[in-house]
């Protein structure tokens, strides 16, 4: 019998979605085996890609979990920006509890990919921390020039309402509901604005 050897059929696809499906099954790749010893042989597999097409996107491994990170972190920020817009009517307080609701039920929906992509060996969270501290910082100082929170300095209450929120949201996801979780970080957020 005469075989034929199998060619793959070609897709050409704008750089930016090739890149975008890349990502899409470079993560369902990390939710299924996780990121330890994960190659772009891999990745390339799952995406149906040629390794050197995978190449002309990303030089390595962590080249494409930055590249995942980053992306993470867009999509949460744009989904809660608007929960901490600036200015208007209404309470800070309540706005901040929205937000607070918000991240918390988000994290703990994608809780397995936000494990992944953030909290292994050589995971850092700065395009995540990044995009929130820009978020917070600028609330933060809106609330103050209004009077509304009196804190002596925005830039020191951001950072601890950052690394408060943190600390509540990885122990309250993992040791208690989702619930809990949120009415922790409300009251904690309250206080330190509401000083």
């Amino acid at each position: 019998m005469n075989e034929q050897p199998r060619t793959r059929t070609r897709t050409r696809l704008a750089p930016r979605i090739r890149r975008a499906s890349i990502l899409d099954a470079a993560t369902l790749l990390i939710l299924r085996v996780g990121t330890a010893g994960l190659t772009m042989e891999d990745i390339a597999t799952e995406a149906g890609v040629a390794r050197g097409t995978l190449y002309l996107y990303f030089d390595s491994v962590d080249g494409i979990t930055s590249a995942l990170r980053d992306r993470y972190a867009q999509a949460l920020t744009g989904e809660l920006e608007p929960l901490l817009a600036t200015g208007g009517s209404g309470s800070r307080l309540r706005r901040l509890d929205t937000f607070i609701a918000v991240l918390t039920s988000a994290i703990h929906d994608r809780q397995e990919l936000h494990h992944a992509l953030f909290t292994h060996a050589d995971a850092v969270e700065d395009p995540l921390t990044a995009a929130f501290r820009v978020l917070l910082r600028r609330f933060v100082q809106d609330g103050r020039e209004a009077g509304e929170f009196p804190v002596p300095d925005s830039d020191l209450t951001t950072a601890f309402l950052l690394a408060g929120l943190h600390a509540v949201l990885t122990e309250g996801l993992h040791e208690t509901s989702t619930a809990t979780t949120v009415a922790v970080a409300q009251k904690l957020a309250r206080r330190t604005l509401s000083s």
